[in-house]
């Protein structure tokens, strides 16, 4: 195997069920001496099979994070659940972004959910708040993954969804150009040479689809923002038209007095639609914010101190912004805070479910009170739907209902 001779004990190595199966039977090698096994995984070492061979002779076999993937790969081929299992737990626990992407490429390829699972959440927390910060980790991710993390309804997005798009334009760039330096990428980009939308062109379209999957709608709530869709000229113009439709008819009828906010939805209906936010809080205190997006006038503020997090509908009669006038409005929302640990593994995270809350103007409920067992920083995420959505027939007919009772 690999070039070298294995000197082994049949007694031993039918520990493997690969092995035993050959070994029992018909089969040609149940009676030779010198048996050929072909390797065509890379990832498989002349270290790993050491290691693994060596198991056979052993009760316990002491493993390094960074020959974890080699011996997994090892494993599986030989169908060692021992040391299958063995080298899961490590990767679950050494989990970080030097391993993540590695270990979430090796989960897919032999099948360790648990694995794939935990890679992927510490993507779905960090990819905003930390990655995209660190070009040669942004390169690791594939267009097929990233698809999955930004059409993740768990993803935890830092401020809103156009960050969302931003850090698309540093992924992009660091594929395209195969570059990790990126502090001239502003300029790159205002400085652009493409006539018609990039993602169209040959260069660009192997990268389309994690742009497609972002909630479009939701690109549209600041002029700045929408400034900067225009001038990079990334996404083709007809993959905003259904947003700008949509956007416009909420308009239309909140101000018809015809929505005053969903009154029940699915969960997978939330999951699909909702607006997703986020803020990293550095230390504990009085905290009071709001995200700068048009929320069909609604005016949210998100208020939190050490005990609880409450939300507060604001509605000054002195304001230019324009207003829902409804004396009642509601929303759904889930709010999720989380504290990660020094891998920025989640060390602790509180979720509050979905929630009803019908806010009048100037009212403020709580939604959590905070666990003990958070520590700071302190990522909050949250997820809201301020209309009710438009569903097609058949999604009526067929979702499954939850209504909540106001809170």
């Amino acid at each position: 195997m690999l070039g070298k001779a294995w000197r082994l004990h049949k007694v031993y190595i039918s520990q493997s069920p690969y092995f035993a199966s050959m070994f029992s039977g018909s089969w040609r090698e149940a009676n030779e001496t010198v048996i050929s096994v072909e390797i065509a995984d890379p990832n498989i070492t002349l270290d790993s099979l050491l290691t693994v061979f060596g198991s056979f002779y052993q009760d316990e076999v002491s493993l390094e994070p960074k020959e974890v993937i080699p011996i997994l790969a090892t494993s599986t081929l030989f169908q060692l659940q021992g040391l299958i299992d063995q080298c899961t737990d490590i990767m679950v626990e050494t989990t970080n972004i030097k391993t993540v992407v590695p270990y979430y490429n090796a989960a897919v390829s032999y099948g360790v959910p648990v694995v794939k699972t935990a890679a992927k959440r510490w993507l779905e927390v960090n990819l905003l708040g930390y990655g995209w910060l660190h070009p040669t980790f942004l390169k690791e991710i594939t267009p097929d993954l990233m698809i999955e993390l930004i059409a993740s309804p768990d993803l935890i997005a830092m401020q809103t969804e156009f960050c969302i798009y931003m850090m698309l334009r540093v992924w992009l760039f660091v594929h395209v150009h195969n570059k990790e330096e990126t502090l001239q990428i502003d300029e790159y980009f205002r400085n652009h040479k493409w006539t018609k939308p990039f993602l169209t062109t040959e260069e660009g379209k192997e990268f389309a689809a994690p742009f497609k999957a972002l909630r479009m709608k939701y690109l549209l709530l600041h002029d700045q923002d929408v400034k900067i869709l225009y001038s990079d000229n990334l996404i083709p113009h007809e993959w905003l038209h259904n947003a700008y439709k949509e956007q416009w008819l909420h308009l239309l009828r909140i101000d018809a007095n015809k929505d005053r906010g969903p009154k029940q939805m699915s969960e997978e209906e939330f999951a699909r639609e909702c607006f997703r936010c986020g803020r990293c809080i550095e230390k504990a205190g009085e905290h009071i914010w709001r995200w700068t997006a048009f929320h069909f006038g609604l005016d949210l503020v998100v208020c939190l101190d050490s005990t609880t997090l409450r939300i507060k509908r604001n509605h000054r009669l002195d304001t230019d912004h324009i207003k829902v006038n409804h004396s009642k409005h509601k929303i759904i929302l889930k709010v999720t805070l989380i504290s990660l640990d020094e891998q920025r593994q989640v060390k602790h995270i509180q979720s509050s479910g979905m929630l009803r809350l019908s806010l009048h103007k100037n009212e403020e409920k709580q939604v959590m009170s905070l666990d003990k067992q958070l520590t700071y920083p302190l990522y909050v995420s949250v997820n809201m739907q301020v209309v009710t959505p438009f569903v097609s027939k058949e999604e009526k007919k067929s979702a499954d209902i939850i209504t909540f009772s106001d809170t």
